[in-house]
Order: C-alpha cells, then structure tokens, then sequence
C-alpha cells in the first residue's frame, strides 16, 4: 500500500515527526514547567491586563506560552477581539453552510467520564471543495462552544479541556490543509484544552510511524496522544476514555470494518447530520 488516509507513505514518513509537533503544540498538547515565581507573575500580568477573562482562561493561556508575560498576553488579546469578531458570525446548528459542512467534519459527541466534551473530527469522509475553508471553521467554532458550554452546564468546576477523536478510515483523501486550518484555530483560540487526542484506526503503520515521532515529544505527549489499535482490544481503550453512551454517539460500533463488530444495520461511515451536535450537546439520557 503507497498510501495512508490519501498521503504518499514515503512523504508521511518524513514528514510526521515535524507535523505532529506543529499541529500537537498549536492544540495546547505541549508545555514546560516554569518556576513558581515565574508562573505567578505571569498569572499576576494577566489579570491585571485581563480582570473580566475567567481565571481558568487566564492560566490556559499563561501555560501555552510558557508562563512567560507578554507572549500570553498579546495571544490573549488577540483572542479576545477575535472572539468578539467571530462569535456573533459563528452559525447556528441549522440553516448555514458552515454548519452544514461542520457537522461531517467535527462533531460535538457527549462527553467523557470526567464530563469532559468529546468530538469527533471525521476528516476523511470531508468533501473540501464543496464549501469554503473559512465557513467550515466558523461551523467548527460554533460546534466548540456549544460542547464547552455544555460541559460548564453540566459541571462549571471542570478543567475547560476536551477529547478528541481523529477518524481515520482512509475513506477519501485527507484534506492536510483544512486539518492544519484546524490546529491553528484551536492553537491560537483554544489553547491548552486539549486534554487527550484519540486517534483511530491505529494501524501496525501508524504505529511504526508514532513509535519514531514520539522520540522527538515529551513524555507528556505521549499520555495525551492516543493511538487506538485496529484490533479487537481497541474496543476497550475506547472504553477506558468514554462512557457507553458517549461510544453509542460516536458511532464506534457502525465504522466501517471494525474488528470489534460492526452494526450490520449501519455499515459505513458514522452518521454525522446537523443535529447530531445538539443532540450531544443535551447529554446524555
């Protein structure tokens, strides 16, 4: 097989360690340990520069940039016009383009056993010339904010952070550029609420490959970066993370050929309509 979710293998070989640094620190997986005096200063700039930013938010921030001053406080700022910009344009769950194209790209799933909020981002089943990058994105943020609300809904004490799970099953060709759209946003916007990156189908390739890339990540990386095997065990490490009701809105039992077993009923790709981030979104029953 030449080939690996529509990228040449020899191209993916090379270039996985240098990807998976970009797009795992743009997602907040990367951080240093400052010393405590340097930490509290930095939380001090920012809630001085920032009193009506919510404490947790402040120290997302402080942490992403390395408790240091005033890269967190200009990527805070920066943020902050940009949500006040973008926020009011984000589209509802119907009725858009961008919650149309979002809702087969990146889908809020309930949440995991800490209440964390669970997405699913099913990039190889995403037609990227159908509609534009920009509409996707703002179909993304609104999914995102609907899912981190809820989960503040449902405990307001949570750690702010999130699972995500990458789809992989080779179903079309990886649009590399709209995933990279994608680490950005959530890098620039969402720092540091990454809590675990579960990516599935973990095939003997894939974990060849990640066995090399991971010499060049912390430790830390490689506790949040979840390689799901293509086995029947995978099953149980799915299980490990989330709860069966989020497995059931997930749709881990209908992907096409798992070892597991899949739902004869639903063979193929999970279902991802409009609705399924609001269904979601409400929890589950």
């Amino acid at each position: 097989r030449k080939q690996y979710a529509g990228i040449p293998i020899p191209a993916l070989t090379a270039a996985l360690p240098c990807l998976c640094r970009v797009v795992l620190s743009d997602m907040g997986l990367f951080s240093s340990a400052p010393d405590e005096e340097q930490q509290k200063a930095c939380l001090a700039a920012l809630a001085a520069a920032f009193p009506d930013v919510s404490e947790r938010t402040r120290k997302q921030y402080a942490a992403s940039h390395k408790f240091k001053p005033d890269k967190a406080s200009k990527a805070l700022g920066e943020s902050e016009k940009w949500r006040a910009e973008t926020l009011p344009r984000a589209p509802g769950p119907d009725g858009s383009d961008g919650a149309a194209a979002a809702s087969l790209l990146f889908t809020h799933r309930g949440f995991d056993h800490h209440g964390r909020p669970v997405f699913l981002y099913y990039g190889s089943s995403f037609a990227p010339k159908k509609w534009d990058a920009d509409a996707v994105m703002l179909g993304v943020v609104h999914t995102l904010e609907a899912g981190f609300a809820a989960a503040d809904a449902k405990d307001a004490s949570n750690d702010g952070c999130c699972v995500i799970i990458f789809l992989m099953d080779g179903g079309t060709k990886l649009d590399m550029g709209l995933a990279k759209q994608f680490s950005r946003l959530v890098g620039a916007h969402y720092p540091g609420r990454a809590y675990k990156a579960l990516i599935y189908p973990g095939t003997p390739l894939a974990t060849r490959l990640w066995a090399v890339a991971r010499l060049f990540f912390s430790s830390e990386i490689g506790e949040k970066v979840v390689l799901v095997k293509q086995k029947v065990e995978g099953r149980k490490t799915f299980e490990e993370h989330l709860p069966e009701e989020t497995l059931s809105l997930v749709g881990i039992d209908s992907w096409d050929k798992v070892p597991w077993g899949s739902d004869p009923d639903r063979d193929g790709a999970p279902a991802c309509d409009a609705d399924a981030g609001a269904v979601a979104a409400a929890g589950p029953a």
